[in-house]
């Protein structure tokens, strides 16, 4: 190797530096790989998009979290060039230790996000690092935008919500605008397969949210529901099949109103296997309701526990869209779109959206500068490419614009 080469080789593994006194970024030598940071890279969600990303022969990941040794563990596992980093979301020095990173992109996905703040965003916009993250939290996501006039200043664009919701299910709204210009309801579904890995705070997340109310909108008119409220069946093709259900809270739930004017409906629906376990959740839902500690966290890690060794249930799982409105001759139309997870792959679809952003911030094809949710910010297209090697296929099929899901059998 000549010395021009050498010093091209080693310079993928030399970081940027700030000359004193001058606010340019320069570099000791070039540097060609893009550096991104996964914050929680060694979780369920996390660990998955570094895997898609991994394949960038231009991207050195950084696998960071609170445990050193997880995720140094998970880097090792990764192809190409990737290491491990200690970095806690809550420190107060967060964004020095970006700034010292030279960050190209930081993904988080260190949730549960139904009771965090902008803390690792405003560490962003100090460090002048882009981001994007995973969260479903309705207030994180829908909220966002406030962050945009700092994440403008700073020049760095910051996207949130890059999971199933809000951008996959947007995605598939897009996808269908043209044939149904005007929807007038919108269901969603999400079930989980059983036999799967789940993450604690995955958990902790639906158990401790179960008895909060949230507004929902319902024939016209936004109305109370809680988390854990409305048991019902919902039908899902095979060889997922039926599934028992409930309200829960997502962003979806504001945003698709938010988008269109004549929306008079909007529900999401989420539950286990087996239906056993649903309806245990569903109870403990009430026994929310009466200010019963049935949602400590120790509930959390007792549900993580039983749901990872109660028999039965399967290692397929779904999410689908039902949409009703008007079609371009204004006459009454439906169609419902699916997405399964099969054989364990499941939980490739909502880490997709997250990694298809990364690519096209990297890439440069998203340029846009501020905060804002992940509405629409992706193709469908493109969110599909990402499970193009798993166990993932899709369908949609016209419905009758009067079908609706099975009938509630508990409501509150």
């Amino acid at each position: 190797m000549d010395g021009g080469n050498a010093e091209n080789a080693w310079s993928n593994f030399l970081p940027r530096r700030t000359l004193p006194g001058i606010g340019v970024k320069t570099r000791m030598v070039k540097n060609y790989r893009k550096r991104v940071l996964i914050l929680g890279g060694y979780g369920t969600f996390g660990a998955r998009i570094a895997r898609m990303l991994a394949c960038e022969p231009d991207v050195q990941l950084i696998v960071a979290g609170r445990d050193k040794f997880k995720a140094e563990l998970g880097a090792s596992r990764l192809p190409g060039l990737a290491e491990g980093l200690r970095l806690d979301r809550d420190a107060v020095n967060l964004a020095a230790q970006l700034r010292a990173l030279h960050l190209d992109l930081l993904i988080h996905c260190a949730g549960p996000f139904q009771h965090q703040d902008y803390r690792v965003a405003h560490a962003c916009i100090e460090s002048g690092t882009p981001y994007i993250d995973i969260a479903d939290a309705r207030r994180f996501v829908c909220d966002f935008n406030r962050l945009s006039p700092a994440a403008e200043a700073a020049g760095i664009p910051l996207v949130s919500g890059a999971s199933s919701l809000p951008a996959l299910s947007s995605a598939v709204l897009a996808e269908l605008s043209g044939q149904l210009p005007r929807v007038h309801s919108v269901e969603l579904d999400i079930a989980p397969a059983h036999r799967i890995d789940r993450g604690l705070a995955t958990v902790r997340a639906g158990f401790e949210s179960l008895g909060d109310g949230f507004p929902m909108l319902q024939d016209g008119q936004w109305r109370e529901t809680f988390a854990g409220d409305q048991l019902r069946r919902a039908q899902i093709a095979h060889p997922v099949g039926e599934r028992w259900l409930c309200n829960f809270d997502v962003p979806d739930l504001e945003l698709f109103p938010r988008a269109l004017p004549g929306l008079q409906t909007a529900r999401f629906g989420t539950g286990v296997q087996p239906r056993l376990l649903q309806l245990g959740l569903a109870l403990c839902a009430r026994l929310a309701r009466l200010q019963l500690p049935a949602t400590r966290p120790w509930l959390a890690d007792l549900g993580h526990k039983l749901a990872a060794h109660w028999p039965g249930g399967s290692d397929h799982g779904g999410m689908q869209i039902r949409l009703e409105g008007t079609d371009a001759h204004g006459d009454l139309a439906g169609f419902r779109w699916q997405i399964l997870g099969l054989n364990g792959d499941g939980p490739q679809i909502p880490a997709a959206p997250a990694a298809a952003m990364a690519r096209k911030m990297l890439k440069g094809n998203y340029t846009k500068i501020g905060a804002s949710a992940c509405w629409q910010l992706l193709t469908l297209d493109e969110i599909l490419a990402e499970l193009s090697p798993h166990a993932i296929v899709t369908a949609m099929e016209p419905v009758a614009s009067e079908q609706h899901s099975a009938p509630v059998v508990a409501a509150g």
